[in-house]
């Protein structure tokens, strides 16, 4: 057998031996894949199953950027909330870290601030955000998806304050917004 021949040999079977594991790891990797897409949907579902669900009153935005194709923007009383130890010519500094404690209004209903901090509370309901280079803080809570054509009327019932906003808050103060409640 010559030189040509044997390494012809020896090439075949090597790919013999691929194929043979060829489904295998196809199926492996088709299931990790599924396995890593699946660990996303299941964490995002946790901090819902294991948070605190609260009522949070939605505060009107300007009506023209009120919702962007299919999502509506939404802006709280906290939004822009500083710590009371602020300067006065504090400067926004882009994601730094700020808390917003929350206690229960009034109306016994619905939640509000208890005065924004920098630092994390100890205990009790928190919002954990940051702050924007506009002043603005950033919850994750801050759009929500709606059908096509509906977003007038969630606008309309933000501006007659009668727009709610349930959200999800797990013990590290990260909120995910379940769904807005029109008020009547």
């Amino acid at each position: 057998m010559s030189n040509k021949q044997a390494e012809s040999a020896s090439l075949e079977l090597l790919w013999q031996r691929i194929s043979l594991w060829r489904s295998p790891v196809l199926v492996a990797a088709v299931v990790f894949q599924l396995l890593v897409l699946m660990s996303i949907v299941a964490g995002h579902y946790s901090d819902i199953a294991r948070g605190q669900s609260v009522m949070l009153q939605v505060v009107p935005v300007d009506p023209r950027d009120m919702f962007r194709g299919d999502y509506v923007i939404l802006s709280y009383e906290f939004s822009r909330e500083v710590p009371p130890e602020t300067p006065t010519y504090y400067v926004p500094q882009l994601g730094r870290e700020i808390f917003i404690p929350l206690v229960p209004s009034a109306d016994g209903r619905h939640y509000r601030s208890g005065g924004a901090r920098w630092d994390r509370p100890l205990a009790g309901l928190f919002l954990k955000g940051w702050t924007t280079d506009s002043g603005q803080h950033e919850f994750g809570i801050g759009q929500f998806f709606v059908q096509e054509g509906q977003g007038h009327m969630y606008e309309s019932a933000a501006r007659r304050s009668q727009l709610t906003a349930e959200v999800s808050i797990d013990p590290e103060g990260k909120a995910i917004l379940r769904k807005l409640i029109i008020d009547n």
